[in-house]
């Protein structure tokens, strides 16, 4: 019988630990949102947001002027679960747009009671403080929607417009013999520059700003995922 004990090779116990740690921690990859995704995100999100907002007005407004002829309080609890699920599929965009692990299963609370009816569900999964939580964000979607919409137009349509401008202009001055940099910046402060400097000065403006672009649509990519209580921690939601 052999009793002779062999000590543990150096780093055998790092090693062992690595992969632990390495689980424990967020996926730097997901820090960075997916700018082309992030450019249709906030161009689809403004007719998405009008829609969430008229189907969340109307809703309430029928349930309340519906409530003396009873009809009003399942059409309220069922408005209120459809603007539950409004909330939570803008989340998981956002998880997904982000590449963001959804939450696991045991935060995920489950309100199908067996044996119960369709009202008593209902009433089990409302709760006062998330309906009024997803009554401001809907609110706010629907405001920060039209802001982002026409910021993430506007600078994305310079940065395309400055770098497309030497084609542009080469295009109109051949077909309709229109010279769209007559009274361009350069002649306004009568610089002496030809049409070639002027086309890589507007080509290298055109980069910079598209630069520009690029911080401010991930600068507001970060703002929506707060706005919507999503962390990048797995699992983990901000408390309101």
């Amino acid at each position: 019988m052999n009793n002779k004990v062999y000590p543990m090779p150096v780093g055998a116990l790092e090693s062992v630990q690595i992969p632990a740690q390495s689980q424990s921690k967020p996926r730097k990859g997901g820090t960075n949102p997916k700018v082309f995704r992030s450019i249709m995100y906030f161009i689809i999100s403004l007719p998405l947001t009008i829609v969430y907002f008229v189907f969340m007005v109307t809703g309430l407004a029928l349930s309340i002027g519906l409530t003396p002829v009873f009809i009003g309080i399942p059409l309220f609890f069922a408005v209120a679960k459809g603007i539950d699920y409004i909330v939570q599929f803008e989340q998981e965009l956002v998880r997904s747009l982000l590449d963001i692990p959804g939450p696991g299963e045991e935060h995920r609370s489950n309100m199908q009671v067996e044996g119960a009816g369709f009202l008593q569900r209902m009433k089990l999964g409302f709760h006062a403080g998330k309906f009024a939580r997803n009554i401001m964000l809907i609110m706010a979607r629907f405001v920060s929607s039209i802001v982002f919409f026409s910021i993430t137009i506007t600078v994305v349509a310079a940065a395309l417009g400055l770098i497309t401008l030497p084609a542009l202009h080469q295009i109109f001055l051949q077909t309709m013999d229109l010279n769209i940099l007559e009274n361009s910046v350069f002649a306004l402060f009568q610089i002496d520059w030809t049409l070639s400097q002027q086309y890589i000065s507007y080509v290298v403006a055109g980069f910079v700003v598209a630069l520009i672009a690029n911080w401010v649509i991930r600068k507001l990519m970060d703002v929506q995922r707060r706005m919507l209580f999503v962390s990048y921690d797995e699992g983990q939601q901000y408390s309101i």
